[in-house]
């Protein structure tokens, strides 16, 4: 795989529902570059405010004549929406290599993917890949607000009918009954624990769970409540809610002077957050800066959690920080992308 920039072209546009638009975009300069389902594609866009901007793949990772990227307009947004509803076939677009950790495990166990509105996009790819694999259960549960945001509706459906393992379920939050007599759903209300309880058989799932930030959260915690491993439920965090289970606190190190007392026990590096007076132990626990400001009830800007978008840049005051992901734009001088940074030893940061 290579980091060499693609050229797209919009080849195709489809309106989904009232408000998300898939786009077709087909390789016209450069190599296509593969993916794996749940992905993202970062774009490079021509606006004041917004230089790249990632979008789910929806599209079967075996297809390699192209990407489809389905977008949701967001009229209080950063701008990378509304220029992409606005865009016409034959409009050219630069674009970086996929990527993204949000993706499926490679063995046989049972699967639930678990959406609410656009976050049905990465598991429409996953669903893809899915029905190619007869022996592994899988279960889509799609929430949303009524049959005009329903996106994929007959997508999904000639996926499930084609594939005997896949059970698919649709929840309309202010649907009616007639919308369950009809098909178009099958369900009213809000998604709850009752309705995972009544709908999945015990087993030991993966879960992939994506959708809005208190869907996210009150998703996890049904789970998790049923059973489910907190381990096993892989969450897709660009833009939304952290994982549910966190520190109540701040784990707080106390500065010890003469080698004594708590900070004594400290083995490796330790964080200090500059603004919130406190200092962590970095213990491992943490996938990134992002992740152990977090687990400390920080709450620091981010969107992509790629070091894609450069939203969670932050002054680092000392010390010295590696990264888990090739960054495509370097952050300012005196500055690090949280959301893939891990330290190298004893950091300071401006939090």
């Amino acid at each position: 795989m290579t980091n060499a920039p693609m050229m797209l072209e919009v080849a195709e546009r489809v309106q989904e529902s009232q408000n998300v638009i898939s786009l077709r975009l087909n390789v016209v300069e450069g190599v296509f570059q593969p993916f794996l389902a749940g992905q993202h594609l970062p774009l490079r866009l021509d606006l004041p405010e917004r230089k790249l901007a990632t979008y789910t793949i929806s599209s079967d990772p075996a297809d390699h004549n192209g990407y489809r990227i389905s977008v949701k307009i967001e009229p209080n947004g950063k701008g990378g929406s509304r220029f992409l509803h606005a865009v016409q076939v034959g409009a050219r677009i630069p674009a970086e290599r996929p990527r993204g950790k949000f993706v499926l495990a490679d063995d046989a166990r049972p699967v639930l993917l678990l959406t609410g509105g656009i976050g049905i996009t990465p598991a429409l790819s996953m669903l893809s890949v899915l029905t190619r694999q007869p022996e592994r259960p899988v279960y889509f549960v799609h929430a949303c607000l009524s049959a005009a945001e329903h996106s994929f509706a007959d997508e999904v459906a000639e996926m499930a009918a084609r594939a005997p393992n896949v059970q698919a379920y649709a929840a309309y939050a202010e649907g009616a009954e007639a919308d369950v007599a009809d098909g178009r759903c099958q369900g009213v209300g809000l998604l709850s624990r009752e309705v995972l309880r009544e709908l999945l058989p015990l087993d030991a799932y993966h879960v992939y769970l994506c959708g809005p930030d208190g869907f996210m959260s009150a998703m996890r915690a049904a789970l998790v409540s049923l059973g489910v491993p907190d381990a096993e439920i892989h969450q897709e965090t660009f833009g939304g809610a952290a994982p549910l289970v966190k520190n109540e606190a701040p784990v707080s190190l106390a500065p010890v002077e003469g080698g004594g007392g708590a900070g004594a026990l400290v083995a490796g590096p330790v964080v200090h957050f500059a603004k919130s007076g406190f200092d962590v132990a970095w213990d491992g626990t943490s996938e990134s800066l992002l992740e152990l400001a977090e687990a400390q009830g920080l709450t620091p800007e981010f969107e992509c959690r790629a070091g894609i978008c450069g939203t969670c840049a932050c002054r680092k005051l000392s010390g010295d920080v590696a990264y888990t992901e090739d960054l495509i734009d370097s952050p300012e001088e005196g500055k690090i992308f949280l959301c893939c940074s891990v330290p190298e030893g004893d950091v300071t940061l401006d939090l």
